[in-house]
């Protein structure tokens, strides 16, 4: 069942006039006003330079070297974006050898610094280590970490409702849960774009960002945070590349050119018609030009244990993705590395 459509804009604004709205309970929450987050999912998509937290489980895949890759190299070159900050999320990946969610995130970390020394470019933000549990094995508590202690205080620094704190969620989003449970007043000082789960005309089959830590995810959903949704199957995965296309946009463009065609061969297997989502993509490319995308503020669906949803028309707003053109997100993702290389010679 899909859910109701309200098309964004400020003339179709169905929150903007009013003051109280029944609402599904923000997880035991304070209610934040539905205009509030309307005006808070309209700055998402405007054009203006946008600082971001990064949450990612680098070494879970390899889509994550890409968007870091990504956005510190539009901060770099381009100005489109600023990277404050860093956290490594947790994952337990058998494909991956981890032993359990505190060694795929210490993994993660260490990938982080990999990425930053090989890509040398001069990026003086900080790095935290995120939380080493999911939420359900600790019994639906906060996890305290570096990382969820750095976005309740960077969030609380100077950021606001007019000038918020982007979160690009790329991995489970326990470290972002428990920054909501910490202090709650963070939610009308952040946007959380975050990559995970089905669209919502989709069901019956699991997605891995959000099976990680579910209970996680349904906090974030039903918390009442400003949340930018990509789903990965039906959306994201509309990313795709081929060992073709990377070796002749990747290969032999500098340390960090050869590093991410490296970890891409080593990764996919290489057989004819085989290409790869880089999902991870998507939001940096949404915050850095939300022109190569098509969205919709819907009302923010129920997720359910078992990773589908329960559409419910009475919830606050969240905004979907529904459509990514990927040419120029590639594009620029390319030229980005031209120009590193160029610049940089190495």
């Amino acid at each position: 069942m899909v859910g109701r459509y309200i098309k964004h804009g400020p003339s179709n604004n169905p929150y903007a006039s009013k003051t109280s709205r029944k609402t599904q309970p923000f997880y035991g929450l304070p209610e934040i006003e539905p205009a509030v987050l309307y005006g808070l999912l309209e700055q998402s998509k405007n054009k203006i330079v946008k600082d971001v937290f990064i949450d990612t489980d680098t070494y879970n895949e390899i889509d994550d070297q890409f968007a870091l890759v990504q956005a510190l190299l539009s901060q770099q070159l381009h100005s489109t974006i600023n990277v404050v900050a860093i956290g490594a999320a947790p994952f337990h990946n058998t494909v991956r050898n981890t032993r359990d969610y505190a060694h795929g995130m210490e993994l993660s970390y260490k990938e982080i610094q990999n990425i930053l020394e090989t890509l040398d470019c001069g990026w003086s933000g900080q790095t935290y280590r995120g939380s080493t549990l999911t939420m359900k094995q600790n019994h639906g508590k906060p996890v305290t970490n570096e990382s969820s202690v750095a976005i309740c205080e960077l969030a609380n620094s100077h950021y606001s409702e007019n000038d918020p704190l982007f979160i690009l969620a790329l991995g489970a989003l326990t470290n972002i849960a428990s920054a909501i449970l910490m202090d709650p007043n963070i939610r009308s000082k952040v946007v959380v774009c975050s990559l995970g789960g089905l669209a919502t005309n989709l069901q019956n089959f699991s997605e891995f960002n959000y099976e990680q830590d579910n209970l996680a995810a349904q906090i974030v959903f039903a918390s009442g945070v400003p949340v930018v949704h990509f789903p990965g199957f039906a959306v994201t995965d509309m990313l795709k590349t081929t060992r073709w296309e990377l070796e002749a946009h990747l290969k032999e463009k500098g340390n960090i050119g050869n590093f991410l065609f490296q970890r891409f061969v080593e990764f996919v297997p290489d057989y004819p018609g085989r290409s790869k989502t880089i999902w991870d993509l998507a939001p940096g490319a949404w915050v850095i030009n939300s022109d190569w995308f098509v969205s919709e503020v819907v009302h923010a669906p129920i997720l359910n244990s078992n990773g589908t949803w329960t559409m419910y028309s009475e919830n606050h707003p969240m905004r979907s993705i529904k459509w990514i053109d990927r040419d120029p997100v590639f594009q620029h993702f390319f030229s980005l590395l031209d120009d590193h290389h160029s610049s940089s010679g190495s």
